[in-house]
């Protein structure tokens, strides 16, 4: 809810737009930071209690912004919120993942992974949306307020209804280089390869953009404007991904065929990145995003479930945690490198960006060459 509410609200107060993107940031370097920590402590303490600090956390955010708003002062109240926002969502995405591993027992991690991933994907649609239509309606600190009664409601239902699996016994917790050395094999680094890869291409280069490419080339849907057009182009992106990610998920459980989805996920990216580079009408653009979200579909939850077949129980949440790592890294450096790169000119954004997929693609197929060992 933060992306549509922010930035208008910061540039009213005089904030300057380099800070603002500072600030939009700031909660995607924290959880890089902290994603191993998190991992560790899901392992230690079991992942229901790292949700539940997660989620009061994620009020406690929205409560800043709120703060932010009405004193008048939003700089240091949103650039705190959006700092406090990495460790929460961390909390929160990687204990979801590894209760998810853990509640798909041998035969159903694929399909558990899947309907976790897809329901962490759709919230992102879903709190741009409400959050410009909250605060055009209700104003920006009553959209803030009205919004931080969702993560205390489940809060509530998590308390009640979310099973501790996997909890951790109480003896100590592996050391950072302990997890990382437990880690160190050729499978674990192809996915995390595989994970910064397929994240800095559809939601890095891809999705950062979007806007520009729609602007530069007059690909406005109708009458709307150019941000409503992206984000009805983002859109179908979601949509693709969100639809195809339990339904990999479960394949991949049903035919063990978890590397198989990894690489056809890699090879439905390219055309559709290579559309999006080239696109000069709204058909070919919602083409090429369709692609990308059908392969980001296919490869998020068989990658996530192959890691759980690859570790021990009580090193799901530490491996969960560096998955997550690798792939903020790659949403951090997608924008950072798509947003430089296109204003020189040219599809070299999206060229480079296929080149590097390509380059991967040995890897996936190196994981479908290995993809023989019994399941955890």
């Amino acid at each position: 809810m933060a992306f549509p509410i922010l930035p208008l609200v910061g540039v009213h107060a005089g904030l300057s737009l380099p800070f603002i993107g500072v600030i939009l940031a700031a909660n995607r370097f924290a959880r890089v930071i902290v994603n191993p920590f998190v991992g560790s402590a899901v392992d230690r303490f079991g992942g229901k209690r790292l949700l539940l600090i997660g989620l009061l956390a994620q009020s406690l955010v929205l409560g800043c912004y709120m703060a932010g708003v009405l004193t008048g002062r939003p700089g240091a109240f949103f650039l705190f919120g959006r700092l406090l926002h990495g460790p929460a969502s961390s909390c929160v995405f990687v204990a979801a993942q590894t209760l998810a591993l853990h509640a798909g027992g041998r035969d159903y991690k694929g399909l558990a992974s899947g309907i976790v991933r897809s329901s962490m994907q759709a919230g992102m649609p879903v709190g741009l949306v409400l959050g410009g239509f909250l605060a055009g309606w209700l104003g920006a600190a009553a959209a803030f307020g009205f919004a931080m009664v969702a993560p205390l409601v489940a809060v509530v239902v998590a308390a009640r209804r979310v099973p501790d699996l996997g909890a951790a016994s109480p003896q100590r917790a592996p050391s950072l280089r302990e997890v990382f050395a437990s880690l160190r094999s050729n499978a674990v680094a192809a996915i995390a390869t595989i994970n910064l890869v397929s994240t800095f291409a559809a939601l890095g280069v891809v999705l950062t953009t979007l806007v520009l490419i729609v602007h530069d080339r007059g690909i406005a849907l109708g009458r709307f404007s150019d941000q409503t057009s992206s984000s009805a182009f983002m859109g179908v992106l979601i949509v693709f991904m969100v639809a195809v990610t339990p339904i990999a998920g479960r394949l991949s459980d049903r035919h063990r065929w978890r590397s198989r989805c990894v690489l056809a996920g890699l090879v439905s990216m390219l055309p559709g990145v290579l559309l999006v580079g080239e696109a000069h009408s709204a058909a070919v653009m919602a083409a090429g995003l369709a692609f990308v979200g059908l392969g980001m579909g296919a490869l998020t939850s068989p990658l996530l479930a192959m890691l759980g077949d690859l570790v021990p129980p009580d090193m799901r949440g530490s491996a969960v945690g560096c998955l997550q790592l690798f792939g903020d890294a790659g949403g951090t450096l997608g924008p950072v490198v798509g947003a430089s790169l296109l204003a020189t000119g040219g599809n070299l954004a999206f060229v480079g960006t296929v080149v590097l997929i390509i380059l991967t693609l040995p890897v996936a197929g190196w994981l479908v060459w290995a993809d023989r060992a019994p399941r955890a």
